[in-house]
């Protein structure tokens, strides 16, 4: 390889060098589409983490690929920095520098590439960049101007405050000539060129008609130039300034001050100066106070309020208006007031003390204090309360009349708001007087509310009203009770003429001196005409005398009851009234005239006439209703017809007021009716007598259904009997009405009674209504005796079912014939005699009828075989009370019975079966069947034996008690039967 006409370098030496090389190189083949790497130093190794064999030939990720195209298209070298990642993660910068080489032809055929780490590098030049960025940034918020210059005199910096409102691009660049041809005659470039010349740093101050401020600047030194530092001092001189005329206008002050002022230093509260004011008040010159300290001139008359001031000073930092009391010169004691503030003097923390003498002022007020005394002991005498108000609205003096006023002592008001005390609703208008008062002088009057303490209101009367110097004086007296009796009458006259009742008023003879409008509307004659006239106007002659002794009477001071009577109406009317007369009395209590209050009370009577009518109306329906329960509870409670229907004949005659009353039932198959019952004839009724429907009015009710009446039974031809009955009775009216039931005709109901009916009353419809009550009765007792009469005809069919299924079960098996019906009657006794109710009596003879009904699944070669049986046959005869529970248990009503045909062949010991039941466990009647069973087969013959003796057949029963039987059953069946109780 040559070079520019150098001789050809070797090659192993170049690979050699490669090798060495501390930095990593790699060689890229970019004739290829993905350029692979043929060449990795070992530099390279140790700066990846990646061994030649895992790259070579592959392209290498460390290359970046806008760079290598950079770099081909080019021709040229390219450097860049990008981040790279070792093999084991690890992150750093690398420095990549590409550089082309060419064939001979000058094309590029492979990049010479050149890795360094250069992470420490960057990272320094990031945070110096951060730095510049960060002090750039805060000498750009400095609020004084800095200005750096290189040592051309241009500006290369300057900060926000020191662009003196040129735009930063206008400024920097530019020599300074340029920027300002006079620059070099300020004093602070002046300074900088020395600071640029000598290295060492000025300071220099411009006045103020250089820049139109005043700036005090610092120059220093830099890399490249020097570096201005200017601060604003105008404010500070002007401040400077200020103080110094301060000061002179405080000296100006402080000599002419009427008050005592002393100064005095913080730090040895040694005085430092006094005015003459402190020398004239004092007695001290000021040669004889500076350098001296108040304890030293035994200024202070009590040394705790010393302590006390120096406390208030330390904590507050001054000591304003403080009540002192201080000594003289001449010993003399003086009260004064004391302020002090800190200021500084000199550099020293000082103390200014101000003094002022209020000996003349304490005794002014005193004398003003002792003269208001005087003057409030005199207002506080006044029964009314006496006020003054300043500008704001505050009371300044309230009397003491206050306390007893409104409940608020003089203090507590004092220094308020006297609108705090107003009525809410009074307010407005009570701040609206009190700014205009020349309303309210001359003689005027202001009304308004104040609450008490105790939340009442108080009206109060302002009068007197004045103001001297802005403050108001007025003086208030509460009028309180005289607006209630103004109120009360206001009220009072407005109830008397609105009161619907006459209410007049007589003098003490009787004339009528007031009537008001209730009074005109009641008798119909104005006012105008009834006042001046005597009260006998109005009253019934036959009434005169009683009314002149009330009117004596109440004369003398009596108040006599209200009394019910009558007046007169102009037109005449007699008209029922209440009167309520009282005497009218002066303040010492004479009787002075009469008070009268006439009611009218005919509309009362009316109503209480009403109120009676209703009552007695009400009390008829409450007895009906009354009456209609009774039927009803008789209908629920029994049936038995005669009595019910005897109750509601009872109510018949009672609510339709009949002086007699008959109920007739009907036979339908005969087509008579039957007289059931009867009430308010004399003489019995004969029940067993039966008319026919055409015979009597009764059956035309019958026929049409409707109800009759009739007014005079005289016109009515009746059968003889009857015709004597009702002559023997006097009775002379008739109705009746049809007895109904779900549209049948049940019976009639007849009413009878010796006057006429009232058709204005209901007594028709409540007789319809006790007929229906009737109807119910004798339906429901039709219904029963139907419904016990089928009830009888179906448990009669039953028993006659099983006991035909039960003769048929003996007449199967010749040898126990009549065995059932035995074994049945003797069961029900013994059980009967065992304590079962008589209701489950009935199910224990069906069972034991039917004990033996399982035997109807039992074979006739096993039931009827004449010897012994096998044991294969004993466990098909064993069978049986199962097949009876299979057979019975779906006949629901026999369900009850099934115990003994079940259980039968259970033994008390537990050895029987189906179940192998012991004791109590099997039940009751099965127990009882089983001791009555075995006694009625050893009793009677069979054809294999004869039958037993009554005594053999009990000691039987008695040796199997307790493992056969149940030991009790025995007991109570042996004494049965010994004591005489025939056998079945």
């Amino acid at each position: 390889m040559t070079r520019g006409g150098h001789p050809p370098v070797n090659a192993e030496l170049m690979y050699h060098g490669l090798e060495a090389t501390p930095v990593g190189t790699v060689v890229v083949d970019v004739r290829h589409a993905d350029p692979p790497l043929v060449y990795v130093n070992p530099a390279f190794e140790r700066l990846t983490g990646y061994a030649a064999a895992e790259v070579l030939g592959h392209t290498c990720r460390f290359l970046q690929g806008a760079a290598l195209r950079q770099a081909i298209d080019t021709g040229r070298p390219v450097t860049v920095v990008v981040p790279s990642y070792r093999k084991d993660g690890s992150h750093f910068l690398n420095e990549l520098s590409l550089s082309p080489v060419h064939d001979d032809a000058g094309t590029v055929t492979h990049l010479l590439g050149v890795l360094q780490d250069v992470t420490v590098r960057e990272e320094a030049l990031q945070r110096a960049a951060r730095a510049e960025q960060r002090l750039n940034a805060t000498l750009d918020r400095l609020p004084d101007p800095f200005v750096t210059y290189d040592r051309d005199w241009k500006i290369t910096y300057v900060n926000a405050a020191a662009n003196f409102g040129h735009p930063t691009t206008d400024i920097i660049g530019p020599p300074l000539s340029v920027l300002s041809p006079d620059a070099h005659r300020l004093p602070v470039i002046q300074a900088a060129q020395r600071t640029l010349e000598t290295g060492m740093s000025q300071h220099v101050s411009m006045p103020a008609d250089t820049l139109h401020r005043e700036l005090d600047a610092t120059t220093f030194a830099t890399d490249d130039g020097v570096a201005v530092l200017m601060r604003d001092v105008t404010a500070e001189r002007q401040v400077q300034r200020d103080l110094q005329d301060s000061q002179e206008r405080f000296l100006k002050v402080f000599e002419a001050s009427p008050l005592a002022i002393t100064i005095t230093r913080l730090q040895d509260g040694q005085f430092v100066d006094t005015n003459p004011a402190f020398t004239r008040l004092s007695g001290y010159a000021r040669e004889d106070v500076i350098g001296r300290t108040s304890e030293e001139l035994r200024l202070w008359a009590d040394a705790g309020e010393r302590a006390a001031a120096i406390t208030v000073m330390q904590t507050r930092g001054q000591l304003l208006e403080q009540p002192i009391t201080f000594q003289l010169k001449s010993g003399e004691i003086r009260p004064g007031i004391l302020s002090m503030v800190p200021v500084t003097l000199t550099g020293d923390a000082c103390v200014v003390s101000l003094i002022r003498d209020v000996s003349d002022e304490q005794r002014a007020q005193q004398a003003a204090r002792e003269a208001a005394a005087e003057l409030q002991r005199t207002l506080d005498q006044s029964p009314d309360m006496i006020v003054s108000i300043d500008v704001h609205g505050r009371f300044v003096r309230v009397s003491a009349a206050c306390e007893r006023l409104l409940g608020y002592r003089p203090a507590e008001m004092a220094g308020q708001p006297f609108v705090a005390f107003l009525h809410p609703e009074d307010r407005e208008r009570s701040v609206q007087a009190a700014a205009h008062p020349e309303t309210l002088q001359g003689g005027a009057t202001f009304e308004n509310r104040y609450i008490h303490q105790d939340g009442g209101v108080v009206w109060m009367e302002w009068s007197s009203v004045q103001v001297f110097g802005g403050i108001l004086y007025a003086v208030a007296r509460d009028i309180t009770a005289r607006r209630a009796a103004t109120a009360d009458q206001a009220f009072l006259a407005a109830i008397v003429q609105a009161s619907t009742d006459a209410i007049m008023g007589l003098s003490l003879d009787g004339t009528i001196r007031a009537w008001n409008t209730g009074a005109e509307r009641m008798f119909g004659t104005p006012a105008s005409e009834m006042i001046g006239r005597h009260l006998m106007d109005i009253v019934p002659s036959e009434l005169v005398d009683e009314e002149r002794a009330i009117l004596v009477r109440v004369a003398h001071g009596e108040r006599p009851p209200p009394i019910e009577t009558v007046r007169m109406t102009r037109s005449g009317i007699r008209l029922p009234v209440q009167v309520n007369v009282a005497p009218i009395t002066d303040g010492q209590g004479a009787v002075v005239g009469i008070s009268g209050i006439v009611q009218d009370i005919s509309h009362r009577r009316a109503a209480e006439q009403q109120i009676r009518q209703l009552n007695t109306s009400l009390q008829r329906k409450l007895d009906y209703l009354t009456g209609l329960r009774a039927i009803d509870q008789a209908i629920a409670s029994n049936l038995d017809l005669p009595l019910t229907l005897g109750i509601v004949l009872d109510q018949v005659k009672a609510h339709t007021d009949a002086d007699a009353v008959t109920a007739l039932l009907l036979e339908p198959h005969d087509l008579t009716l039957s007289c059931i019952g009867s009430r308010g004839f004399t003489t019995p009724w004969p029940h067993d007598l039966a008319v026919r429907l055409g015979d009597t009015i009764a059956g035309r009710v019958v026929l049409s259904r409707q109800p009759v009446t009739v007014d005079e039974l005289r016109d009515v031809t009746w059968s003889p009997e009857w015709q004597t009955r009702l002559m023997r009775e006097e009775l002379t009216t008739y109705a009746a009405v049809p007895v109904l039931a779900k549209g049948r005709v049940l019976g009639v109901i007849e009413v009878l009674r010796r006057r006429p009916f009232d058709p204005a009353s209901d007594w028709l419809e409540i007789l319809q209504t006790l007929a229906g009550q009737a109807a119910i009765a004798v339906d429901n007792a039709q219904l029963f005796l139907d419904l016990e009469r089928g009830n009888f005809d179906l448990n009669l069919a039953y028993q006659e079912t099983i006991e035909g299924w039960a003769r048929a079960l003996d007449l199967r098996d010749h040898e126990t014939e009549g065995h059932s019906r035995r074994v049945t009657e003797q069961t029900v006794e013994l059980c009967r005699a065992l304590g079962v109710s008589s209701e489950h009596l009935v199910h224990v003879r069906r069972g034991a009828l039917l004990h033996d009904i399982g035997k109807m699944g039992i074979a006739d070669a096993i039931l009827l075989k004449p010897g012994p049986l096998t044991d294969d046959e004993w466990v098909q005869m064993r069978r049986h009370p199962g097949y009876a529970v299979e057979l019975l248990t779906p006949i629901q009503f026999l369900r009850p019975a099934l115990d003994i045909p079940h259980h039968h062949h259970e033994k008390w010991d537990g050895s029987g079966y189906p179940a192998g039941l012991k004791g109590s466990a099997i039940p009751l009647t099965a127990r009882a069947f089983a001791v009555v069973d075995v006694y009625d087969a050893l009793t009677n013959d069979r054809p294999y034996r004869a039958a037993w003796p009554r005594e053999r057949a009990l000691a039987h029963l008695q040796a199997q008690a307790g493992t056969h039987f149940d030991p009790a059953v025995v007991q109570v069946f042996v004494a049965r039967r010994r004591k005489g109780e025939p056998d079945v």
